[in-house]
């Protein structure tokens, strides 16, 4: 409460408590026992196969952590379209993916899918970026086949990835993390159908400074847009001239390109592009309010009696690797803003 002249009356506020629900995310990988026995006659080949398993399981751990980071939680990604489906035969199809639904990042080659609610599981064989056309083939199941407008969805993780970036901030209504969407824990949105421009940046930069008095430290954004940010923001683009050994003395120097800043009300703000944002999106974030909360001992996981880091598959003669991160990512919505519809 607050007044003059008198004590003004107060007029208590209800305050919720964040929840945090964790998530399941994993990261594996299959090697096959009689490989392992057959480099265990040269040490050197013993550990070089095993460090390739482990690099691929950390490779294939980020990239689907971007994935999700990106993502609105839901698992999906991408629609197939009006008449995007092939039946090759024997369980090969070729499916379209809308283009209102395309992201390249999203498809990778040997990974498994999932299609609307059915739990058949897919292999991608290939990706056509340019038609937006991926070549499946299915690896068990026959009840689901799929058809236009289902959504596809990585395996088994429909409605179970953590938060994202496109989840939160573009929420107008509902609740996250137990709080319901409201003027102060909404991110800065605002939808253009226009180009990339300073007084769009501008506009997102002090909007989000003056709801919250943090001035965004990190702007991303895709490909496309940060391109035309370094064609429009050529005085903003740094070089540096590195001095050289005195053996290339005869040398005057080089000139290496440095990076972009956005410069704002408080100084130079990095500009970063990432491969999973869509197009026509540039985020405007403040770093110290985004967490991923992890429980106590994700990461590798390993026998509960022997403490090893290969598991026997049930079933087969083989073992696997696993990597496990349970927990969320705690994206508080007020702290950000995010610009939609830019021109690609």
């Amino acid at each position: 409460g607050v007044g003059s002249g008198s004590l003004p009356e107060s007029c208590p506020a209800d305050y919720a408590d964040v929840t945090i629900t964790s998530k399941k995310v994993y990261a594996t990988d299959k090697v096959d026992r009689e490989t392992i026995l057959a480099s265990l006659g040269t040490e050197a080949a013993f550990v070089q196969a095993m460090a390739e398993c482990i690099k691929k399981v950390v490779e294939a751990d980020k990239w689907n952590h971007s994935r999700i980071l990106f993502g609105n939680s839901d698992g999906s990604l991408g629609t197939i379209g009006t008449n995007g489906v092939t039946d090759n035969g024997s369980g090969d199809y070729d499916i379209v993916i809308s283009a209102a639904t395309w992201k390249e990042a999203n498809w990778e080659e040997n990974m498994f899918v999932n299609f609307g609610t059915g739990t058949d599981k897919f292999v991608i064989n290939d990706v056509d970026p340019d038609t937006r056309t991926i070549g499946i083939q299915r690896q068990s199941g026959g009840s689901n086949v799929p058809t236009a407008a289902d959504v596809v969805y990585m395996q088994g993780s429909k409605d179970n990835d953590p938060y994202g970036l496109k989840d939160v901030l573009d929420a107008t209504t509902g609740t996250y993390y137990n709080v319901k969407i409201s003027r102060k824990w909404k991110a800065y949105q605002r939808a253009v159908t226009v180009g990339i421009s300073t007084p769009i940046m501008n506009k997102a930069m002090l909007q989000i400074e003056k709801k919250t008095g943090l001035v965004p430290d990190i702007i991303v954004t895709s490909c496309v847009q940060f391109e035309k940010i370094l064609n429009f923001l050529e005085d903003q683009k740094r070089y540096s001239m590195a001095e050289l050994a005195p053996k290339a003395a005869n040398l005057k120097g080089r000139v290496s390109f440095k990076g972009v800043e956005f410069m704002s009300a408080n100084g130079p703000v990095k500009i970063f592009w990432d491969r999973f944002c869509e197009d026509d999106r540039m985020y405007f974030l403040n770093s110290e309010h985004i967490t991923y909360h992890r429980r106590p001992r994700s990461g590798w996981v390993k026998d509960d009696i022997g403490g090893n880091g290969y598991l026997r598959v049930a079933g087969e003669d083989a073992f696997e690797a696993r990597f496990a991160t349970y927990g969320q990512i705690f994206i508080a919505p007020t702290f950000h803003g995010v610009v939609t519809g830019l021109t690609t």
